[in-house]
């Protein structure tokens, strides 16, 4: 250990101060001490060296040197001049010989680590791992902090580690990991994903049994650049991507927002497959016999309702736009007097209605069957989709009258179809090719000069297309319509057990299932995959879904606290940023010391709902080190 002192403070000393501390270097430990006096009614504190000692069983002070009043900062000065004295570890040194040498991420991986510790995910790992230095399950803790905090390909990851604090918190073997290490250990990881899904389901449950009363479900697509991973297939992509491959992540979630079960499937897998494997998990492998899944419209199919009413779950879902005028006892006709102008009055005071909130009016329409369904009006979604309506039909007629101008200076022959084509794809463009008619050309033409003062006739049309009143007309009786629809349908003395608002509540619930996947694209990033073997893909979204659930937990402690939820933000681990670890070199006796930057009250109060601060506590180490010539 060394100490600092500037060549001032030295200079403050007197040489007979120096001949006391060089004559008992040997003796008993010297301290500064003082004796309070009272004058006129204040106190002064007049200030000697002493050493203490033992005599009959008592400890005794034999004053050595008198150094009369001192001020604070004198008086600190001196008790580190004999603090040094006092101990041979201690080093006495400037500020001209402390040398910074590195800066390395603290307190953001310490964070991680705990939240790691505090679920004690290593215990998930269970099946044919790796021990020793570099087992199974350490791999897969730094894996995961880098994609909590900087994701990387698993090329960077060494690199990566070496700036951070990693090596010093979880030891140095960490810094033989390499590029082949990682690959073999992805394997093991992916082995392990039945008993980490287990675990999960386990600490989750035990934690909150009423967060499995609904859990949520939804498939969201990733593709690949390249042909090399067998797993991906041509198929309906969500990112924008058709003419690439995919692959897709199934992925289910407690009502709470913590993930306990997860498939990568190929890109063209159809989903009735995908749901028959998640329900038969939640039947069979988790035995929820009493949960209701709730999921996005886009699955909503006869066969996917009859599979789940099969193997005797619940759901809660909604329909499409383009099924709501088949369900039973569904009245359009008290919609047909809404529009832009009285809408917003008399949505309120629509018959059976009941208020959920400001943006939803529902009504139970009871059970057919085996299903109930309820029918709710958006009052903005009704603005929104009438006035969309109207924009995009006259984005069409400038269009249209662009076109036929263009066509009636034609400078060549058109062609027939080429032309239909030019307006059909310009509806299918803004989507609203279902309100027109097919497109009549009517054949004209015109005449341009030509350079010898002749004329030439060109072949062109004129463009006519009409409007579908009646389907436009049925197409407005939805607008802002949403219906919900449900297998609680068990009553008790004439009302049902699963209030309305209930079912309600559980399906806008399920927006945390997108967040999930925002998430695992957006900051634990997918993508790009830096792998191509099936299970070596698998793994990395096993990666990214233990990440996403330490994101999910560390951000639902933030949010407790801060009223702020920080899950799909830049700024969940910004607060711990600039806590580094700074290694100092004493350049005369060739010592380091470690340290951190102080944590500071800011992050001392976020991290009092999150983790203990004396588990993230740093201890200085020193060592020596061998200084260049």
């Amino acid at each position: 250990m060394f100490q600092v002192f500037t060549i001032s403070s030295i200079n403050d000393l007197t040489s007979d101060l120096f001949g006391v501390i060089v004559a008992h270097k040997f003796g008993l430990p010297m301290h500064l001490d003082y004796q309070p006096s009272k004058y006129k009614g204040k106190l002064y504190k007049f200030y000697h060296i002493a050493e203490s000692y033992r005599e009959g069983g008592k400890v005794k002070k034999n004053r050595l040197f008198p150094l009369g009043k001192l001020t604070d900062v004198q008086a600190q000065k001196i008790r580190l001049i004999l603090k040094v004295a006092s101990n041979p570890d201690e080093q006495v040194t400037t500020l001209s010989n402390i040398v910074a040498q590195e800066s390395v991420n603290y307190l953001d991986v310490a964070v991680v680590n705990q939240l790691w510790e505090a679920w004690q995910l290593s215990e998930a790992f269970t099946f044919d791992i790796t021990r020793g230095d570099l087992s199974t399950d350490l791999v897969a803790k730094v894996l995961t902090i880098n994609r909590c905090l900087d994701p990387c390909s698993h090329y960077s990851v060494p690199q990566w580690i070496r700036s951070t604090a990693l090596p010093d918190i979880l030891g140095e073997q960490i810094l033989h990991l390499n590029e082949d290490k990682i690959y073999y250990e992805l394997s093991k990881i992916q082995k392990n994903k039945p008993s980490i899904e287990n675990f999960l389901f386990k600490r989750t449950y035990a934690q909150d049994p009423k967060s499995y009363e609904y859990v949520n479900y939804d498939l969201s697509s990733s593709y690949f650049v390249g042909f090399k991973c067998k797993l991906s297939a041509f198929g309906r992509s969500k990112d924008g991507k058709p003419d690439c491959k995919q692959v897709l992540l199934a992925l289910m979630i407690n009502s709470r927002g913590y993930p306990f079960k997860w498939d990568v499937f190929p890109g063209n897998m159809p989903e009735i497959e995908t749901m028959d494997r998640v329900i038969r998990s939640c039947a069979h492998r988790f035995k929820l016999e009493n949960i209701s899944m709730v999921f996005d419209r886009g699955l909503v199919s006869e066969e996917h309702l009859d599979l789940i009413e099969e193997k005797r779950l619940k759901y809660i879902t909604a329909l499409d736009r383009d099924q709501i005028r088949h369900v039973p006892h569904m009245d359009l006709g008290i919609f047909k007097d809404l529009d832009l102008d009285n809408a917003p009055e008399l949505i309120p005071q629509l018959p059976g209605f009941t208020k959920y909130d400001s943006s939803l009016y529902y009504r139970d329409l009871g059970v057919t069957g085996k299903r109930r369904h309820l029918v709710g009006i958006n009052p903005e979604r009704f603005l929104q989709d009438r006035k969309r309506r109207q924009e995009k039909m006259e984005c069409f007629r400038r269009f249209l009258a662009q076109i036929n101008r263009s066509l009636k200076k034609a400078k060549r022959d058109r062609h027939v179809d080429s032309t239909r084509n030019q307006v059909i794809n310009e509806l299918k463009r803004l989507k609203i090719k279902k309100y027109y008619e097919d497109p009549q050309l009517r054949e004209i033409s015109v005449h341009i000069p030509l350079r010898n003062g002749s004329r030439k006739a060109v072949r062109t049309f004129q463009v006519t297309i009409k409007e579908d009143q009646e389907r436009i007309a049925k197409e407005k009786l939805t607008d802002g319509l949403c219906v919900f629809v449900t297998n609680h349908i068990e009553k008790q003395r004439e009302q049902h057990l699963l209030p309305a608002k209930r079912i309600i509540d559980a399906y806008r619930e399920k927006t945390q299932v997108e967040d999930a996947f925002k998430h695992i694209k957006s900051f634990v990033k997918i993508r790009p995959f830096f792998v191509n073997t099936d299970e070596h893909v698998k793994a990395v979204y096993t990666i990214c879904v233990l990440s996403y659930f330490i994101n999910r937990y560390l951000s639902e402690k933030r949010k407790e606290s801060e009223g702020k939820d920080y899950l799909n933000s830049t700024q969940l681990y910004a607060p711990f940023k600039n806590c580094k670890l700074i290694t100092l070199l004493e350049t005369v006796a060739g010592i380091t010391k470690k340290d951190i930057i102080p944590i500071s009250e800011e992050q001392k109060a976020i991290l009092s709902n999150i983790v203990p601060e004396k588990a993230v506590r740093f201890n200085p180490s020193f060592r020596l080190k061998p200084c260049s010539p």
